[in-house]
């Protein structure tokens, strides 16, 4: 009797869920007001269902954007800025290793091994030769090397080879497979510190190595290079061991749009606008100027000054940090807070700080403004520990690359920047050597 209403239940579910199945395909798909063809979004009628072009295969832009290290470099206090502050820091954290060296090399000797004008994939076969072990080259034109009576471990005469050849090797044990190639997996370890993970990564971006992966909690760098961007890896590595400073620049980026459009921002004004003295500096570039202003000309008062002559856009906000004396690079997009024209933007900037010289404080600082077309403008400006950096008179519109545009002429980009110091504190077993 129980297994009966069981399959009566059963039957009735599945009457049911007919019944609803035919009531869905009756309703209508659509609302009785047909869709309006809208152009811009390439939106065709068709019995009431749109019909839309098809586009190219790509992540979605609110995932491309997904930045994991947005918190930390795109929030900037501008009421509690430091000019001065202390990191610890030990340089032995500091290790770069590869990740894909494969299989130990079988323990072989080598002895009076020779070699003149061959390809290194050629060498390798050489000495491979009648050991059983095959040599899997992939890449072409091999650099051509020479060498003399070359004896040692195996390993060793490897790791001279591939490295006159400046190519990598990983070794398969298992199918006795040698590989060489142009480009290997890194690790770069640095110490425990997000500003100097984000000093590491401005660094490296400044060197134009961008394809970069960050693991905040083992605080690893993770990329691909070849022989060329390992030794600027190093090269960076030993600036931040050996330098004592390192520089922080809070950046805030505006597009701003006269209220008339017969009319441009009066820039001339702020020498009123300010205490006297405040403007210390201004130089032209080749497009836009450069101004070095005192503290008191912050974002607020930028804004304040702005507001009535101009309706404000931020573009983006955010910090990077670089070594002293080494080329650091702030990509607006990254802190971008949502598509603007403006994205292409990078600011790369290399400052020498004199915390000892006769004129305490001093930075000199080389700013460029690049995009993908190439560089904008180029700034190199003496300022003081406590001075901001203000530059104006770049046309929205040079962004602009369609031959007709909403901008108007007379809309500008504002960059803001606020270098600050960031103090390497070194263990005391350190500071002695």
């Amino acid at each position: 009797m129980k297994f009966d209403k069981i399959i009566y239940s059963i039957i009735c579910l599945f009457l049911i869920s007919c019944r609803d199945d035919m009531n869905m395909e009756q309703m209508p798909i659509v609302n009785q007001q047909p869709y309006v063809e809208t152009t811009s979004y390439n939106v065709q009628v068709n019995d009431y269902v749109p019909v839309f072009d098809k586009k190219p295969s790509r992540t979605l832009e609110n995932v491309e954007k997904f930045n994991i290290e947005t918190p930390l470099r795109c929030s900037v206090d501008w009421e509690t800025q430091k000019l001065i502050s202390l990191q610890p820091f030990d340089r032995r954290d500091f290790l770069l290793e590869r990740v894909d060296k494969g299989d130990t090399l079988p323990a072989l000797k080598v002895d009076n091994f020779s070699f003149e004008n061959k390809p290194v994939d050629e060498v390798l076969r050489i000495l491979f030769k009648n050991t059983g072990i095959q040599i899997y080259a992939n890449d072409s034109s091999y650099k051509v090397i020479s060498q003399k009576e070359i004896s040692g471990n195996l390993s060793q005469v490897i790791d001279l080879i591939t490295s006159l050849g400046n190519v990598y090797y990983t070794y398969d044990n298992r199918i006795k497979r040698l590989t060489i190639k142009r480009y290997a997996k890194w690790n770069l370890h640095v110490p425990l510190s997000n500003d100097v993970i984000l000093g590491m990564e401005d660094a490296l971006r400044g060197a134009d190595i961008d394809d970069i992966v960050i693991d905040w909690e083992d605080k690893v760098l993770i990329f691909q290079g070849d022989v060329i961007t390992e030794n600027k890896v190093r090269n960076i590595i030993n600036k931040f061991a050996i330098e004592n400073y390192l520089i922080a620049y809070d950046i805030d980026v505006l597009r701003v749009y006269p209220k008339s459009l017969e009319s441009s921002i009066k820039w001339m004004n702020i020498l009123d606008a300010f205490n006297k003295g405040s403007i210390k500096l201004s130089q032209k570039g080749i497009i836009g100027r450069a101004l070095v202003v005192s503290s008191n000309f912050n974002k607020d008062s930028l804004n304040e000054f702005l507001y009535p002559q101009a309706n404000i856009v931020p573009v983006s906000s955010g910090t990077f940090i670089v070594p002293d004396r080494w080329q650091g690079r702030f990509d607006i997009g990254r802190c971008s807070r949502e598509t603007r024209l403006e994205t292409d933007l990078n600011i790369l900037n290399q400052t020498q700080f004199y915390p000892n010289d006769k004129y305490v404080g001093k930075l000199d600082n080389t700013i460029v403004l690049r995009t993908s077309n190439g560089d904008i403008a180029k700034y190199t400006v003496p300022s003081r520990l406590g001075d901001n950096i203000l530059i104006i008179g770049i046309p929205t519109q040079y962004f602009v690359e369609t031959t007709e545009t909403i901008i108007p002429p007379n809309a500008e980009l504002v960059v803001l920047l606020s270098p600050r110091i960031i103090k390497i504190v070194r263990p005391f077993e350190e500071q002695g050597k």
